[in-house]
């Protein structure tokens, strides 16, 4: 089970991190263009992306790095490196749960409400919020892939 626990730990790293791909270069594009349908499209992309790729793949990436870290031998009541991986992962869920993704799912609803002549109040205050999320998630993305890489007792 070590190499199916393995297989999943790294399957679901990469949906994260192609999550923060597509949110990056959908919202450049989102940013690049002043046709509110297009953003709307755009960022209902990064909506559907960042809730399944991202929030899906990263409980699923912790659950799969947790059960991957029993046969290589490290305890959680012992071991230090399991915690701080732990608390990194945590705040990234949260960080991507209650601040991401619902910024998010308001630029689409800004851009929509724009694209049918509505108002677009909110959309570059909110756009900031998103941006700086994903920068951060970024970070925090570099930091889980230096620890998993950086095992130490």
């Amino acid at each position: 089970m070590d190499k199916v626990w393995a297989f999943l730990h790294l399957f679901f790293a990469f949906s994260f991190v192609g999550s923060l791909v597509v949110a990056e270069w959908n919202g450049r594009a989102a940013r690049a263009t002043g046709d509110w349908a297009q953003r709307a499209l755009l960022f209902q992309i990064v909506m559907l992306s960042t809730r399944v790729a991202g929030v899906g793949g990263l409980v699923l990436l912790g659950l799969f790095g947790n059960l991957w870290s029993i046969p290589a031998g490290y305890r959680m009541a012992t071991d230090v490196w399991p915690r701080v991986v732990n608390g990194v992962w945590l705040v990234t869920v949260a960080l991507i749960s209650f601040g991401v993704l619902p910024a998010a799912a308001r630029l689409h609803r800004i851009a929509a409400s724009g694209a049918s002549g509505g108002p677009t109040e909110g959309w570059d205050a909110t756009l900031g919020r998103w941006r700086l999320g994903n920068l951060l998630l970024s970070i925090l993305y570099l930091g889980l892939l230096i620890l998993m890489v950086s095992h130490w007792r």
